[in-house]
């Protein structure tokens, strides 16, 4: 059997990876997500508020020795308001902090503390952002913890290299492209005096230019698959090569 840890996994990119998943009998999956969507005999699910790190504190990983492969990705996200630095409520920023790049560093440290010793094949996902690879006006904060993500992930892959080759675990970050999401719902209902850019986000939509979620799972499970031949850590699925 394999494997799969997934955050976020109620809605968008994270159920359509879950769901993708479960087509295949041969996959395990549990999803950590504050509702269960997902009914399947193949779907365990934990009830989790990933901005509250007390709840992400307890989520310890089982002993599965015996798996083919395991995998965690941590691909919630979220940006609580589109405004300026200084016009921010602080409970946001914090908020903000805690399930992009707070909580998937507290997961990724109880995974690899609990499967580093294996010698199966163990992956990380981290859904990054282009967002945290360039600046944008009024997404500081979801730029700031996006670019942490990558800059953590890289920092992982160097501390794997100190481990046998048997044992280490191959981690990436990476960009998933722009998604027709509840997240781009919201972004496109921001005022252009809070957001210059809004309009380029809602021509995005009225040309049909947003992937769907399902397609991007896809490619996400694709890196998965292809891990053993992908050397980069930072990635971005529209310039993926496999």
């Amino acid at each position: 059997m394999k494997h799969y840890f997934i955050t976020g996994t109620s809605r968008g990119i994270g159920k359509s990876l879950a769901e993708t998943l479960l087509e295949d009998k041969n996959n395990k999956v549990t999803g950590i997500s504050r509702n269960n969507t997902i009914k399947h005999e193949n779907y365990n699910h934990i009830t989790t508020d990933l901005s509250n790190l007390d709840d992400t504190e307890s989520i310890f990983f089982p002993d599965i020795e015996n798996a083919e492969e395991i995998v965690l990705i941590n691909n919630s996200g979220v940006i609580s308001d589109i405004k300026r630095i200084g016009k921010l409520k602080n409970k946001d920023i914090i908020n903000d902090y805690n399930v992009n790049i707070v909580s998937p560093s507290i997961l990724t440290n109880n995974f690899i503390k609990k499967y580093q010793s294996y010698n199966n094949k163990r992956t990380i996902l981290n859904v990054s952002s282009g967002a945290g690879r360039h600046t944008i006006d009024a997404w500081t904060v979801y730029c700031a913890s996006k670019s942490a993500l990558d800059m953590f992930s890289e920092n992982i892959n160097l501390e794997q290299s100190f481990y046998k080759k048997e044992n280490r675990i191959k981690i990436f970050s990476v960009a998933p492209g722009v998604i027709d999401t509840k997240m781009q719902d919201k972004i496109r209902e921001t005022s252009k005096d809070e957001f210059s850019d809004v309009e380029k986000f809602v021509s995005l939509k009225k040309n049909n230019e947003l992937a769907s979620p399902e397609e991007t799972a896809k490619l996400l499970l694709k890196i998965i698959s292809n891990s053993e031949k992908i050397e980069d850590v930072i990635l971005d699925v529209r310039n993926l090569t496999i």
